[in-house]
């Protein structure tokens, strides 16, 4: 079983996932399976079904041809393989090329139940939720079910629920979801052509930015811009230079920040450098603080908000890839979880462009506790 599932695994990442951007004709899909789109392939014609789908499965996967071979056979056991109408195909089954056919993928045990969404804001054909923490957006990866969509779908009972856009795993706030195919188009082009303002809320630490003297003041704003490389593979983006060797992903993003305030912790203490056992009078504190911001994305880019910040000095807190990436174990037992929350949506009414749709989600823990201190900074 776990082999079974760690192939479906690495399908999801090679092939097409639930909310991804891609046309398709209604009525050729079969319908989900707990929530989870199956996945779409296209019939070579040339060999019956089942060595068409183990042989596109190991041009696609690093795994044994064995292991493959076995996960193949279960899948059509299982009546896992099938038409776009939902009808079981058998692997002698033998299809035109240029003809799809769907796989469905196994719905692995990825530990606590999933929580009950929110909703912040319903309107027709889709609604605003409250994105909880280590949800993904999308089944993607090792997150197939511990995704929003699929949350939604078995909360609401409705399997045509997509995202109109994503947040990371990790990250908090307000997710707009469409209800139907036909009502995507009208909110994912909000997306597209900017005309969302989307607003979060981000806690960090002061950083590196105090050997530069550029500690940030209460009230002061920040125009940041910068060209970002997002490599096919990488966990992380990169800034400045653009990696070199495999297909790359450019934007030139910007970033609005304002520091709401100030959140002073206990000073640490510092030796100078090059004295192991320096006396306690050549010891020098400093001043540790950590800033509550206001951030406006203009641009969306793979973890934008989160490499501006740690590129200038204010890595996040919580955060496990930047400004250096930590083990997957320690990754998933960070204390706090990621501080950044999508705390605002303000967007047109797609029936009526006037009317301007303002959602807001709770503000979280971390954030009030700084926000009660805002008057004392």
């Amino acid at each position: 079983m776990e082999k079974a599932v760690a192939v479906a695994t690495k399908i999801a990442n090679r092939r097409g996932t639930v909310g991804r951007r891609r046309k398709r004709s209604a009525g050729t899909r079969p319908p989900a399976r707990g929530g989870i789109d199956p996945v779409g392939f296209v019939s070579t014609g040339q060999e019956t079904l089942g060595r068409q789908l183990q042989a596109q499965l190991e041009r696609k996967l690093s795994l044994p041809a064995a292991e493959i071979a076995n996960f193949v056979a279960k899948a059509f056991a299982a009546g896992d393989v099938v038409s776009p109408l939902g009808i079981a195909l058998s692997p002698d089954s033998e299809l035109f090329e240029g003809q799809r056919y769907y796989l469905h993928r196994a719905a692995p045990d990825e530990g606590a139940p999933l929580p009950k969404l929110q909703v912040l804001w319903e309107g027709e054909g889709a609604i605003v939720v409250n994105k909880p923490a280590c949800l993904a957006t999308i089944p993607r990866g090792s997150w197939i079910t511990r995704s929003v969509v699929v949350a939604a779908r078995r909360q609401f009972g409705n399997d045509e629920i997509t995202a109109a856009h994503r947040l990371d795993r990790l990250t908090t706030g307000c997710l707009l979801l469409t209800l139907d195919p036909k009502y995507r188009p009208r909110y994912q082009q909000l997306f597209d052509r900017r005309q969302v303002k989307k607003i979060y809320l981000a806690r960090s630490r002061s950083g590196d930015c105090r050997r530069e003297g550029a500690i940030p003041r209460v009230g002061e704003s920040f125009d940041f811009q910068l060209p970002m490389y997002k490599e096919t593979g990488s966990l992380t983006v990169s800034i400045g230079q653009p990696p070199v060797g495999r297909k790359v992903t450019r934007c030139q993003s910007r970033t609005r920040g304002l520091v709401l305030g100030k959140f002073p912790l206990p000073e640490k203490t510092e030796k100078p450098e090059g004295e192991g056992n320096a006396n306690p009078g050549s010891q020098k504190s400093v001043p540790e603080e950590e800033l509550l911001w206001q951030l406006e994305p203009e641009t969306g880019f793979t973890h934008q908000l989160r490499a501006t910040l740690a590129h200038f000095g204010y890595p996040l807190i919580g955060d496990p890839l930047y400004p250096e990436v930590l083990p997957a174990d320690a990754a998933e037992n960070i204390e706090p979880q990621l501080c950044l929350h999508a705390q605002e949506l303000q967007f047109p009414d797609p029936d009526n462009p006037a009317n301007l749709i303002t959602v807001t989600a709770p503000t979280p823990t971390w954030a009030k506790g700084v926000l009660t201190r805002l008057p004392d900074c």
